[in-house]
């Protein structure tokens, strides 16, 4: 099953059926406008955008990998539903986009470009390419994320600013660190024997990878909003790190499948709706995922307000520090795991569960309520059963052992969750 994490065969029925998600290449059809030559060097578009526009939406397109199809795909169902216009007082909808020139071929340059989608008076759809990098440019590189954010801010400014990130993920964890394996047997503590796995995002020829704590420090001003359609990213490790770079995460703490979100829907949530609709965005998944059958019913979504994750810490810190005797006896089968087929992402209030008293709960509950705005979830995600679910995951230490476990720790230390709460002490 190709989901936006890795690629997993589950039977050979699955596999077939998954593969018919996947077709035509979304930037090649003529763009109404294209500058794609003079303006190699950043030089910005002709036609500046309005100075009264609402809000910006920049769509994150890293899809050097095996997802370039499904990403592209994304970019045509936008382009076939809700646009804004590009006079008067106008939302403006940008798309990065870095993908392979086809399947599987990450041995042909194609330059990165960014796009401004819009419809104009004639109604007709338009593709602007706004400008393009040079070939050797990587979206999955935090000095492209700031540089294209930066660009995007000066020349198409806005009240408001938000963000829909594309691509491989697998959360917290450290790039490159093997997500199937669990054993390590390098010098950085990661395994050579087994599949090379990516925290935020993947680029499949250069192999880079963006680390989840560089990722958020790369964003060089504060999005209203991050919706991440990448696996995995549901965690407090990343929303805690994001809490001071945007006010609200629409995520998975489990996989997502390559057909990602819903984008036949999620722009006229994000721009047509005023306030910008993001439980109706998760809502929208959940019930598409939730409408299949057999296995492609697999779905876990939620909605967190970052402006409330203090009061969480808070609570948490005190628990963490009352119990620290209890936290290594929690044992793994009465914890809720949230992936389908690794360790690492356990339900956070699962794991404060099998420590904390009925009133340390209650305040957990509390604090949840307030700032988890949505959450929902399948019965099952591929063949494994979800019983409960919070909206949030969390690192559980006890899930590895030795070697591996110093190398997570260790490397766990620096999210400002652990910094918080003391979640892996010294």
């Amino acid at each position: 099953m190709k989901t936006r994490n890795t690629i997993a065969i589950i039977s050979s029925v699955l596999a077939v059926i998954l593969t018919t998600t996947s077709c035509g290449d979304g930037l090649d059809p003529d763009f109404a406008y294209q500058r794609r030559f003079w303006n190699n060097h950043g030089s910005p578009a002709t036609r500046q955008p309005s100075e009264n526009a609402k809000r910006t939406l920049l769509v994150y397109s890293a899809g050097y990998n095996n997802l370039s199809s499904a990403l592209r795909d994304d970019i045509d169902d936008i382009c076939e539903n809700y646009l804004p216009d590009n006079f008067g007082y106008s939302d403006n909808l940008l798309v990065f986009a870095h993908h392979s020139v086809s399947d599987y071929d990450y041995r042909t340059d194609n330059p990165p470009c960014l796009i401004r989608l819009f419809r104009n008076r004639d109604g007709k759809t338009v593709r602007d390419t706004v400008r393009t990098w040079p070939e050797e440019t990587r979206a999955v590189d935090t000095k492209t994320l700031t540089e294209v954010l930066e660009y995007v801010r000066k020349y198409f400014p806005a009240s408001e600013y938000g963000m829909i990130f594309s691509s491989h993920s697998t959360g917290w964890l450290p790039p490159n660190f093997s997500l199937t394996t669990y054993s390590a047997s390098s010098d950085d503590g990661t395994s050579s024997a087994g599949k090379p796995e990516r925290s935020i995002g993947q680029d499949a020829y250069t192999k880079n990878e963006m680390d989840a704590m560089d990722f958020a420090a790369a964003i060089p001003f504060r999005l209203h909003y991050i919706v991440f359609d990448a696996c995995l990213t549901g965690g407090i490790e990343i929303a805690y790190e994001l809490k001071d770079k945007c006010g609200y995460l629409v995520f998975s703490s489990e996989e997502i499948l390559a057909d990602g979100m819903v984008y036949t829907n999620i722009i006229s949530r994000l721009l047509d709706e005023s306030p910008s609709n993001l439980i109706g965005v998760a809502e929208d998944y959940f019930d598409h995922y939730n409408s299949q059958s057999g296995q492609y019913r697999s779905a876990l979504i939620s909605v967190v307000d970052c402006g409330k994750l203090d009061p969480l810490a808070n609570v948490c810190a005190d628990i963490f520090d009352s119990h620290a005797d209890l936290l290594p006896e929690i044992q793994l089968s009465q914890v809720q795991s949230l992936n389908y087929q690794s360790r690492y992402f356990y339900d956070l209030r699962d794991i404060l569960a099998q420590v904390s008293s009925e009133d340390e709960m209650a305040e957990v509950d509390a604090v949840l309520d307030d700032c988890v705005l949505y959450k929902n979830h399948t019965e099952y995600f591929i063949n494994h059963k979800i019983d409960t679910y919070c909206g949030l995951s969390m690192y559980l230490p006890n899930s590895v052992s030795g070697s591996i476990q110093e190398y997570l720790n260790s490397y766990y230390k620096g999210f400002k969750w652990n910094q918080a709460t003391g979640w892996i002490s010294d």
